[in-house]
């Protein structure tokens, strides 16, 4: 059963509790859209994220079009929660293990726990603290950016949220996300291989990632030059070879798939990897190009272009940890 809670003109059976761990772009994006639909969401930050969210709420700007919510319950704990249906987990790639550590304090049966980074080993960290069961994989399509504490742009590609259990079984509450998602207008798949769908977007974000801040270029920019679309278009074979080598179901056309798909993107647009190597912050290069790196020499696999945008940006982001200020 999921908890039980009423709240304006949706039936009990209709209102779900989410808690968004981690408040960034995808956080409050994703997180204000359910509130919007009338759940039950709160919101765990830090700092002044959370006093300017307790103060000002979430903005979601979509073109010229802003959406206000004044009014969100944002707290720094997850202890301040209890009868929790999903929690959607949005911090850097880094912060999972920290983030995982907490949620022994979730004990329902029926949580389920969705995680939303670029690489693919999220999901399995999460699954060590509350297993496989409860542990929902998940990838985001689209292109968010924070332009303030709390106000969230959206470009590009329509939001979308594809997701499965990473035991490939299927319970009512993983079930019951598809339709709380799509009410709420997000795009949502439910996939029966995450693992795959897992690694397509793995291949898009750090290819994309990788070429454009090596490149300190736009997707325009380093997709219409000969040279960089060439480096762009080895970034994906190496990395569909080092997946296949791993037992990861990959199409044939993995690759070609993919550079397709960035050619439909904005122009202007940039990861959240490159933006914040080069505003100073750790970025999750490990977790993108230096898992490539590291997967490739577990099963043998040359990945000679991937290690030269790993060597090539390596000393930036030690630079940008070791300006980071404490907690």
């Amino acid at each position: 059963m999921f908890a039980e809670r009423e709240r304006g003109s949706k039936g009990v059976e209709d209102l779900m509790k989410f808690v968004m761990v981690g408040s960034g772009a995808v956080g409050c994006y994703f997180g204000a859209r359910l509130l919007l639909a009338g759940h039950d969401v709160t919101f765990i930050a830090r700092g002044e994220r959370l006093r300017a969210l307790r103060e000002q709420g979430i903005t979601l700007v979509h073109g010229d079009e802003p959406t206000s919510i004044p009014h969100v319950h944002a707290t720094d704990t997850l202890a301040d929660v209890d009868a929790v249906d999903y929690v959607f987990l949005g911090v850097k790639t880094w912060q999972v293990a920290a983030a995982a550590q907490t949620f022994s304090a979730l004990t329902s049966e029926h949580t389920r726990f969705l995680t939303l980074q670029n690489g693919v080993d999220a999901p399995h960290e999460v699954a060590g603290m509350v297993g496989a069961r409860r542990t929902l994989g998940g990838i985001v399509r689209g292109f968010f950016e924070m332009t303030d504490l709390t106000t969230v742009r959206h470009v590009g590609v329509p939001p979308t949220i594809i997701y499965g259990q990473i035991d490939g079984g299927r319970s009512a509450p993983t079930d019951q996300l598809l339709r709380l998602l799509t009410e709420a207008g997000i795009n949502a798949e439910h996939s029966t291989d995450i693992e795959a769908s897992l690694w397509e977007k793995f291949l898009l974000v750090t290819a994309l990632s990788g070429v454009g801040t090596v490149t300190r270029s736009t997707v325009g920019e380093f997709r219409a030059c000969a040279e960089t679309r060439h480096m762009l278009y080895g970034v994906l074979v190496e990395m569909a070879a080092v997946a296949r080598a791993r037992g990861v179901r990959l199409r044939d056309d993995a690759a070609d798939r993919t550079l397709a798909f960035i050619d439909t993107f904005p122009a202007t647009a940039t990861t959240s990897l490159h933006r914040d190597l080069i505003n100073g912050l750790p970025s999750e290069l490990e977790a993108q190009t230096g898992a490539v790196v590291r997967m490739g020499r577990e099963t043998g696999v040359p990945t000679p272009i991937n290690q030269f945008i790993y060597a090539s940006l390596l000393l930036q982001e030690a630079r940008n940890r070791a300006g980071m200020k404490p907690k």
